[in-house]
């Protein structure tokens, strides 16, 4: 029962955090969190194929990604960007701090309460998946903002 609250708390609480950011900053960085939860969704299809973890307890409406991504990911993807943005290197520390924590902290409470389990990759993989998304999520955001018109 925890379990099933924990998940459904990472899937719906999140979204509560973007009522307090300027709606324009929404939808400035949406399209990027867009494309991080594609590919975080490619990233865990991948995983699954090669048995890179396990996802032992899901909510009903998914089967083999956490409900993490269409969540806290994606709306911590917004938030980071909307402090972050136009200082890369900013954006890169604080994703290697918060990815850190996600893979060495969040990562082992989730696989002690049984939510998933690493098996063919080790929580230095995820960090480096991790920090590889946020990458990418911030080449895709500076491509997107050229070829956005602006009002």
């Amino acid at each position: 029962m925890f379990n099933q609250l924990l998940l459904w708390f990472t899937l719906i609480i999140p979204w509560f955090a973007l009522i307090p950011i300027n709606k324009t900053d929404v939808k400035k960085f949406f399209p990027g969190a867009m494309f991080g939860a594609l590919v975080l969704t490619l990233v865990f299809q991948i995983a699954d194929t090669f048995k890179w973890w396990e996802i032992e307890e899901n909510i009903i409406l998914l089967t083999n990604i956490t409900p993490f991504v269409y969540g806290l990911f994606f709306v911590g993807t917004i938030i980071i960007l909307h402090f972050t943005y136009h200082h890369f290197l900013l954006y890169l520390f604080t994703n290697l701090i918060i990815d850190a924590f996600l893979s060495f902290g969040i990562g082992r409470w989730y696989e002690h309460f049984g939510i998933y389990k690493l098996v063919n990759i080790n929580s230095i993989g995820v960090y480096l998946l991790t920090t590889g998304v946020a990458i990418l999520i911030y080449g895709f955001q500076k491509w997107q903002e050229t070829v956005m018109i602006q009002n």
